[in-house]
C-alpha cells in the first residue's frame, strides 16, 4: 500500500504505535537486567528530557550546535549547487572531474579533523569547515546528476532551436535537475547536525556534543541520552521543514509523477 493512499491521522497513528512500541521493547529490555546498569530506562529518560528544558547549559549548546551545522550546511549546499551544475552541464568538465568526486566522497572527511583543528583550533570555525566538507558531497553529486538527466528529446530542441545559454538555464537545466538537488540538501542537512555532534563529542568544541561528553563523565546516562534525543529530534525537524518545503516548491513534479 502506498503512504499517498493512507490517511494522515492513521499515517500518524501507525508512527505514534511503532515508537511506543519500540520504547515498550527498550523498556523490556532494561527490565531483563541483560543491559549495562548505566543504561537508563524509558521513564529516567523522558525524566532527564524535562531537566535538560529547563538547563542554561543545554540551550546553549543546542544554540552552538545548530549555528555550525547549519553555517557549514549552507555553506555546502551553495557551493555544491553551483559546482554541480557547471559540472554537469559541461560534458569535459564532468569526464574529468568523475574520478576526484568518486574519491571525495569516499573519503572519511572526520580523518582530517587533526589537520583541521591544528589550523583552526577546537572552535566553531573548525566545526564549520569539517560539517561543510562532509555535507558538500551530497549536494555535488545530486546536482550532477541532475544537471545529466536532460531527455534526448529535450536536448535535441534546445540544439535546433538555439535557445540562449541563460534561457536554457532557468527553462530547461534548472528544472530539470531541481528534483534532485532538493534531496542532496535535505540529506546534508540530516548530515549536518550528526556531524557537528560527532565534532563536538571528539574536539570537545562548544555545543551538544560536549555536553554528551560531559554528562558522561558525571555518570549522568539519562541526561546524556536526552542530549542525543534533542540531536536528532533537531535534525529529523529541519529534514521535515525541507520536506514539506519541496512538496510546496516542486508540487509540479509530484504531478507529473501521479
Amino acid at each position: 500500500m502506498k503512504e499517498s493512499t493512507i490517511s494522515p491521522g492513521l499515517l500518524w497513528t501507525l508512527r505514534i504505535v511503532a515508537i511506543a512500541a519500540l520504547l515498550g521493547i527498550w523498556q523490556l529490555v532494561i527490565a531483563s537486567g541483560t543491559m549495562p546498569s548505566m543504561l537508563p530506562g524509558v521513564e529516567k529518560i523522558f525524566s532527564a528530557i524535562s531537566e535538560a528544558l529547563g538547563q542554561a547549559a543545554f540551550w546553549g549548546g543546542l544554540g552552538k550546535t545548530l549555528l555550525a551545522a547549519l553555517t557549514g550546511w549552507l555553506i555546502a549546499s551553495v557551493a555544491g549547487v553551483v559546482l554541480g551544475l557547471v559540472i554537469g552541464s559541461v560534458r569535459f568538465l564532468d569526464n574529468s572531474t568523475s574520478i576526484l568526486i568518486d574519491f571525495g566522497r569516499s573519503f572519511p572527511v572526520l580523518a582530517l579533523m587533526p589537520v583541521v583543528i591544528m589550523l583552526l583550533g577546537s572552535n566553531t570555525m573548525m566545526e564549520i569547515v569539517v560539517v561543510a566538507l562532509s555535507c558538500l558531497w551530497p549536494v555535488l553529486i545530486q546536482t550532477i546528476y541532475g544537471a545529466r538527466r536532460q531527455e534526448a528529446a529535450v536536448a535535441d530542441t534546445v540544439a535546433v532551436f538555439r535557445i540562449p545559454p541563460m534561457l536554457r538555464f532557468t527553462k530547461v537545466l534548472l528544472p530539470s535537475a531541481l528534483p534532485l538537488i532538493a534531496t542532496g540538501v535535505r540529506i546534508s542537512s540530516a548530515i549536518a547536525i550528526l556531524v557537528a555532534v560527532g565534532v563536538e563529542v571528539i574536539s570537545q568544541a562548544p555545543g551538544i556534543g560536549r555536553q554528551i561528553t560531559l554528562m558522561q563523565q558525571a555518570q549522568r546516562w539519562d541526561l546524556a541520552f536526552a542530549y542525543l534525543f534533542f540531536a536528532g529530534l533537531t535534525g529529523w525537524a529541519i529534514a521535515l521543514l525541507l520536506q514539506q518545503a519541496e512538496n510546496r516548491l516542486l508540487k509540479w513534479k509530484r504531478q507529473n509523477d501521479d
